[in-house]
C-alpha cells in the first residue's frame, strides 16, 4: 500500500543519532518511524486529537472513560489482557493519559517483539470490542482514580480553575468523571453508557487527527512498511480536530479574587492572564520570553524583591499547560510565606511593578538573543531521551497545525528569531483588567461560602479590591526591581577533550583517591562525546543524621542555603546549568551536572557556600516554617506512601519518620541552628564522582577544592555512618495502623515477601524475573478483574547488605482485610502459575530481562547515576550487568520454581517471611462487612456479620448463590424501608457477578469450610514457628490463631529486629595516587 513520504530537511539536533522518516497513510494518518540501531528498547505511541474538551455535558469524563476502556480487548485479539500480558512477557508496559484535546496512547517492549505489539496495538483504533462486563468494571476504576486525587491539592485547584472559568466553555466541565458523572448520569438518562461510548469513539476516533510514532531498532524501511500495514486500516471519517469557541476565561471571570482552603498547609497566589492562542508563533515563544523575565531569580527579579520582605519561597512563570488551540493563558504563580499571604494584595502590586518595567523598557533584543544562544548550544548538544518519552512528546507537537515539518524536532527546544512588535503585543495582554487571582491556604480564615461539587473544594468569590485595582493599573516603584544583567555562566569553550571514538567504552571509573579524608574516582567521557559534566559529592558527615533534631536542624540549614545560592546561580541554571544539595543518611549530598565549561566554577560556589555559613532571624524564620509544613503535609501523603515509609522504616538502620521529626521541632533555634552548622563539617570524608568532558587533572583539582573549601579533619572509617539493612526472620509479621489523613477515602495494603541477599547474584536475578513474571497477572487479576484499587502494582526491593523482597501494593477504598485476603489468594496461587508456563513463555521472560540489562546508556547523567550506585552502595560492583547476564543464561524454569517454593509459597516454604502493612487485621469477617459498606449497605454492624458467618460454618460446600440469598434477606430484615431505592440498587450490585461481596463470600465459604485461606494469611510454613519470636508479645504484638504477629508500635518491633553487616566490596579498592 503506498504512502507520501517527507523528502525535506527535518533540521535533527546534530548530536542525535537516530534517522527519522516522516510519512502519511492514504487514510489521512501522519506517522514519524525513528531507526535507532542502539537501542534495546522499541515503542510507539498514538496520539488522537480529541480530548476531555469534546466531553457531552451529560457525559463529564467520557473521553478519559474511553481511554481506560480501549484497551480491553479487540475484534482480533478478543481476550481482556492480551496486549498488556504480550507485553509483559516481552518486558514492557503500556499506559496512556487523557489531556484537554488530546488523548495518547504508548507502549514500550524489548525491541525484537515490536511488530506483533505494533499488530495488537493497531487494533484498538480499528475494531475495540468494549464489552458491557469490561465498561462496568472500568468505571470503578475511573472512579478510583478520581478518589485518589480529591485530597491533592494541585487537582482540586485545577478543577476549581475550570468550574470558574466560562459556563460556555467546555473547559469548565469536569475532565476525570467518576461514577456518578458517566454509570449515575446513564442510569438518571435511562440511556446504555456503553451505547454512549461506543458514539464517541465512532465519532472522534478518525485516522485523519491521529498522529503516529514508533521507534525501533528495524530500518526505516521495515518500520515505515509495518506502519503502513497496520494502521491503514485505521477509518477514516474525513475530520478535523474539534475546535470550541471562544475563550474560556470572558470579561466575566476576570477582575475576581479566588480564596480557597487548601487540605495541606500550603500558601499560594496564583495570576492568571487570558491571552489569544501563540502556537502560531512557535519562532520567537512570546510566553517564554515573558516567562524568563517575570519568573527570573536572580538580583533584581520579583523573587528577589519578595524574598527581601519574606513574603516569598518561590516563583515560577509561563505559558499554562491548560491552554488548547483557540486560547491560551499565560500564568505566575507565587509561594508565600505566611507574612506574604498577609501581604498578597502587596506581592501583586510587585509583579504589576515588574510588568510595568518591561511594558517601559520595551522588549530587550539582548536577553531574546541570549536565549536564543542558549537554546542552539541546547539543541546541538542536546541528550539523548528514553524511546518512549521521545514518540509520547513527539506524537503530540505533530498535532500542532502551525509546525511545520523541519520545526517537529526542534520545537520544544529551539528559538529561531526576535519580533519586537509581536512581543509588543502579547505583553500587552499583561494588565489589570485582564488579570484573575487565586489564592490557596490552609489556615486562612477565608469564611469559605461555596463548595465545589467534585472535591468538596471551599471557597470564596470575590472581586478584586477597588484598591489594589487602582493600584495594578498605576503600580508603584520598586527600587530592587531591574532587568537581569548579562548571563555569565553561558559556556563558551564547547570543544569534547576524548577525540577516541573507535575505543569501547570503558566499564568502569578510575579510583584516583583514597585516604581518610577523600575517596575520588573519575571517569572520562567515552560514550556521547558532548561538553557535559557530572559531579557527584557524598560528604560524609555523621552529626547530620545522628538525632531526629540533628536531621531537622540539616533539613532547615539547607533550605536556607540554596535559597542563598538562588540569586547566586540563578544564571547558571538558565544557562543549562544545575545543582542540588539534599540531606541524607550519611549527611549531605552535593550533585551539579550540565555544560562542563563552567560546571566546575558553580561547584566551587557551593561547596564555599557551604561552610561558615551565617544564619540570619528572618530567613531562618522563614526556612524554619517552610520545613515545618513540609512535615505537617507529610500526614496528607497517599496511603500507599504511607505504607512505604514505613516499609523503610522497618527494613532500614537509620530512619527519622516525619512524626519523629515534629516532636523535636520546638527545640529548633536560630542559636541552636547556629551552633549545629559550626559542628557538622568538623570532621567529614568526601566520596566524590567526576564524569564527563573532564580530563584527570580537573578531578584532582576538584577534589582539592571540596577539601579545602570544607576545611574539615579527617573522618576516619570507624567513625562512619555506614546504612545497614535490618532483617527479617521466618514467618508472617501485619503491622496494623489508620491513614493519617480521616479524609482520605483510600486504604493500602503493602506485602513484602522477603526473598534472597541482594549480594548474591543468582538469587539477584530470580528475584528479577520472578518480578518480571509477576507484574502482569497481579495488575490483570487484581486491578483489571477484581477492582480493587486504581494503585496497583508489584516491584522488588533490594537493601543494601541485607535481604531483597517483592513487593505487592495495592491502594483501595474497599477494606483493606479484604484486599488481603486477595493477595494473600494471588500469592498461594502463583506457584501454579509458573509451575504451568511453557518453556516459551519461560525463554520469552528470559529474553526479555536479558535485554532490559543490555539496555544500552542514553545520557551522561544515566551513566553517572548508575556509575554512583555502584559506588554509594559499597559494593563497587561495576560488572553487575555482566555479572547478571551470565548467571541469567544458566537459568532454567525450574530454577524460577525452586525460588519461589522456597521463599513465596507459603505452603512449601521453610524460610517464608512476609511483612504486611495494612489499616485492620485481615479477617473475613472484616473483609465482608467492608465490603457490604462499600456497595452501599450500611444497616448491618460488624458483629452481625460475625454473627452471619458463624452460621455458615461446618458446610459441606461452598455456595456463594446460596449465601448471597442469606446474606440479602438478612439486609432486608435489618433495613428500616425493605423497598428504600439506594438499598435497591445496593442489593442489585451485591448480585452482579463480579461484586466485591460475591468475592468476599466466596472466602467466608472457604475458611468456615475449613480450607486455606487463612492458611495463606500467615501461617508458618508446615508448622514452622518463627523461632525466638513468642516474646513479641511483650512489646504488645497479638499472635493470631493462624500463627502471623500483628503489632501496633512499628518502633517497638524495630527495635528487635538484627542488623545486617555492612556491604562488603566486590573488588579491590587501589587508589591510582596515593
Amino acid at each position: 500500500m503506498p504512502y507520501t513520504e517527507y523528502v525535506g530537511d527535518l533540521n535533527k539536533s546534530p548530536s542525535d543519532s537516530r534517522d527519522y522518516r516522516l510519512i502519511r497513510l492514504p487514510n489521512g494518518l501522519v506517522a514519524m518511524v525513528v531507526h535507532n540501531p542502539d537501542e534495546s528498547k522499541a515503542c510507539a505511541a498514538l496520539d488522537v486529537n480529541v480530548g476531555s474538551l469534546a466531553d457531552p455535558p451529560e457525559f463529564q469524563g467520557l473521553a478519559h472513560f474511553c481511554e481506560h476502556l480501549l484497551f480491553m480487548g479487540t475484534e482480533k485479539y478478543p481476550k481482556e489482557n492480551e496486549y498488556n500480558e504480550y507485553l509483559s512477557a516481552h518486558g514492557g508496559y503500556a499506559n496512556a493519559y487523557t489531556d484537554l484535546e488530546d488523548t495518547c496512547y504508548y507502549f514500550e517492549l524489548t525491541y525484537d517483539a515490536l511488530e506483533g505489539a505494533l499488530d495488537r496495538f493497531s487494533q484498538f483504533f480499528i475494531s475495540p470490542l468494549f464489552t458491557a462486563d469490561c465498561t462496568d468494571r472500568e468505571v470503578r476504576a475511573v472512579d478510583s482514580e478520581h478518589k485518589k486525587n480529591i485530597q491533592s491539592d494541585m487537582w482540586r485547584q485545577y478543577q476549581l480553575e475550570k468550574e470558574l472559568s466560562s459556563p460556555n466553555h467546555p473547559f469548565s466541565m469536569f475532565a476525570t468523571g467518576n461514577y456518578d458523572t458517566l454509570a449515575g448520569a446513564a442510569r438518571r438518562l435511562g440511556v446504555d453508557l456503553r451505547s454512549r461510548l461506543l458514539e464517541f469513539h465512532a465519532r472522534y476516533y478518525s485516522a485523519d487527527i491521529m498522529r503516529l510514532v514508533v521507534v525501533g531498532r528495524d530500518s526505516l524501511d521495515q518500520l515505515a512498511e509495518w506502519v503502513v500495514d497496520k494502521f491503514s486500516h485505521i477509518k477514516s471519517k474525513g475530520l478535523t480536530k474539534p475546535l470550541f469557541e471562544g475563550h474560556p476565561l470572558t470579561s466575566s471571570e476576570m477582575g475576581k479574587l479566588i480564596w480557597l482552603k487548601s487540605v495541606r498547609q500550603q500558601r499560594s497566589l496564583d495570576m492568571t492572564f487570558a491571552l489569544p492562542d501563540v502556537k502560531p508563533y512557535y519562532r520567537t515563544k512570546p510566553t517564554q520570553y515573558l516567562g524568563s523575565l517575570l519568573g527570573h531569580e536572580g538580583r533584581g527579579s520579583v523573587l528577589a524583591c519578595l524574598k527581601k520582605r519574606g513574603w516569598a519561597t518561590g516563583i515560577v512563570a509561563g505559558r499554562s499547560p491548560t491552554s488548547a488551540e483557540g486560547f491560551d493563558m499565560f500564568k505566575v504563580t507565587v509561594n508565600l510565606t505566611e507574612s506574604g499571604l498577609e501581604h498578597y494584595a502587596d506581592v501583586v502590586r510587585a509583579v504589576f511593578a515588574y510588568i510595568q518595567l518591561l511594558l517601559t523598557k520595551g522588549p530587550q533584543q539582548w536577553h531574546q538573543e541570549e536565549l536564543l544562544r542558549i537554546s542552539e548550544i541546547e539543541y546541538q548538544f542536546m541528550e539523548k531521551t528514553g524511546a518512549v518519552s521521545l514518540a509520547s512528546t513527539l506524537a503530540n507537537t505533530m498535532q500542532n497545525r502551525y509546525l511545520p515539518p523541519d520545526h517537529l524536532l526542534s520545537d520544544g527546544v529551539l528559538l529561531t528569531g526576535f519580533d519586537k512588535e509581536l512581543l509588543s503585543w502579547v505583553q500587552g495582554f499583561l494588565v489589570a483588567d485582564n488579570v484573575r487571582i487565586m489564592l490557596a491556604s490552609h489556615d486562612a480564615d477565608g469564611n469559605f461560602d461555596r463548595t465545589e461539587k467534585h472535591y468538596g473544594i471551599e471557597y470564596r468569590l470575590d472581586t478584586i479590591p477597588s484598591v489594589l485595582m487602582r493600584d495594578m493599573y498605576q503600580p508603584p516603584t520598586f527600587a530592587e526591581l531591574f532587568l537581569p544583567a548579562v548571563n555569565e555562566f553561558i559556556p563558551a569553550d564547547l570543544g569534547v577533550k576524548n577525540t577516541r571514538r573507535d575505543a569501547e567504552p570503558v566499564v568502569a571509573p578510575t579510583l584516583l583517591r583514597r585516604t581518610e579524608s577523600l575517596e575520588l574516582w573519575f571517569k572520562q567521557d567515552d560514550r556521547f562525546f558532548l561538553p557535559r559534566g557530572d559531579v557527584r559529592i557524598q560528604i560524609e558527615t555523621p552529626v547530620a543524621y545522628e538525632s531526629a533534631l540533628n536531621s531537622v536542624l540539616t533539613s532547615v540549614f539547607l533550605q536556607m542555603l540554596k535559597d542563598t545560592l538562588t540569586e547566586l546561580t540563578y544564571d547558571a541554571e538558565v544557562a543549562g546549568l544545575w545543582f542540588e544539595v539534599r540531606d541524607n543518611v550519611e549527611g549531605i549530598q552535593v550533585h551539579v551536572d550540565g555544560f562542563n565549561d563552567k560546571l566546575l566554577r558553580l561547584l566551587q560556589i557551593v561547596m564555599e557556600t557551604l561552610r561558615g555559613y551565617q544564619v540570619e532571624q528572618a530567613q531562618f524564620e522563614v526556612y524554619k516554617r517552610e520545613v515545618k509544613k513540609r512535615l505537617d503535609n507529610a500526614r496528607h501523603m497517599e496511603p500507599y506512601s504511607h505504607a512505604q515509609s514505613s516499609t523503610s522504616f522497618l527494613n532500614q538502620s537509620v530512619m527519622w519518620r516525619y512524626t519523629d521529626k515534629l516532636a523535636e521541632f520546638e527545640m529548633v533555634t536560630r542559636e541552636r541552628l547556629q551552633q549545629f552548622i559550626s559542628t557538622l563539617f568538623e570532621q567529614t570524608r568526601l566520596l566524590m564522582l567526576v564524569t564527563g568532558n573532564f580530563e584527570e587533572a580537573d578531578a584532582l583539582a576538584a577534589g582539592e577544592m571540596g577539601l579545602a573549601a570544607l576545611g574539615s579533619r579527617a573522618l576516619p572509617d570507624y567513625a562512619r555512618r555506614v546504612p545497614r539493612a535490618l532483617l527479617h526472620g521466618a514467618g508472617q509479621f501485619v503491622r496494623q495502623a489508620r491513614v493519617p489523613d480521616p479524609e482520605n477515602v483510600n486504604s493500602c495494603v503493602d506485602v513484602s515477601i522477603y526473598a534472597g541477599q541482594t549480594a548474591d547474584a543468582r538469587e539477584r536475578v530470580l528475584l528479577n524475573l520472578t518480578s518480571l513474571v509477576l507484574q502482569e497477572p497481579f495488575f490483570d487479576q487484581l486491578r483489571t478483574k477484581e477492582q480493587l484499587g486504581y494503585i496497583t502494582y508489584s516491584t522488588d526491593r533490594k537493601y543494601n547488605g541485607g535481604q531483597m523482597a517483592l513487593r505487592l501494593v495495592i491502594q483501595s477504598e474497599v477494606s483493606p482485610a479484604f484486599v488481603a485476603l486477595r493477595i494473600a489468594r494471588f500469592v498461594r496461587e502463583f506457584h501454579k502459575r509458573l509451575a504451568q508456563m511453557t518453556q516459551d513463555k519461560f525463554e520469552s521472560f528470559v529474553n526479555s530481562l536479558r535485554v532490559m540489562l543490555e539496555e544500552k546508556l542514553k545520557n551522561l547523567s544515566e551513566e553517572s547515576g548508575l556509575l554512583w550506585q555502584h559506588i554509594s552502595s559499597g559494593y563497587y560492583e561495576f560488572d553487575k550487568i555482566a555479572r547478571d547476564l551470565k548467571t541469567l543464561a544458566e537459568l532454567c524454569k525450574a530454577d524460577l520454581v525452586a525460588f519461589w517454593d522456597r521463599y513465596g509459597n507459603p505452603a512449601t516454604a521453610a524460610e517464608h517471611t512476609s511483612l504486611v502493612h495494612l489499616t485492620q487485621l485481615p479477617d473475613v469477617v472484616i473483609a465482608l462487612h467492608g465490603s457490604l459498606e462499600h456497595e452501599g449497605v450500611r444497616s448491618l454492624a460488624l458483629k452481625d456479620v460475625a454473627a452471619f458467618v458463624r452460621t455458615l460454618e461446618g458446610a459441606a460446600t461452598v455456595d456463594v448463590d446460596a449465601m448471597l440469598d442469606q446474606l440479602v434477606a438478612l439486609v432486608l430484615a435489618s433495613a428500616e424501608d425493605p423497598e428504600d431505592e439506594s438499598l435497591v440498587q445496593a442489593i442489585a450490585k451485591m448480585r452482579k457477578s463480579a461484586s466485591y461481596v460475591r468475592t468476599a463470600l466466596a472466602m467466608v465459604g472457604e475458611w468456615t469450610g475449613g480450607s486455606s485461606d487463612s492458611d495463606s494469611n500467615g501461617k508458618v510454613a508446615n508448622g514452622i514457628e518463627s523461632s525466638g519470636r513468642d516474646s513479641l508479645c511483650n512489646i504488645g504484638a497479638v499472635k493470631t490463631l493462624d500463627g502471623a504477629w500483628m503489632f501496633r508500635d512499628e518502633a517497638l518491633f524495630r527495635a528487635t529486629l538484627r542488623q545486617s553487616g555492612a556491604p562488603v566490596p566486590m573488588r579491590k579498592l587501589v587508589p591510582k595516587y596515593t
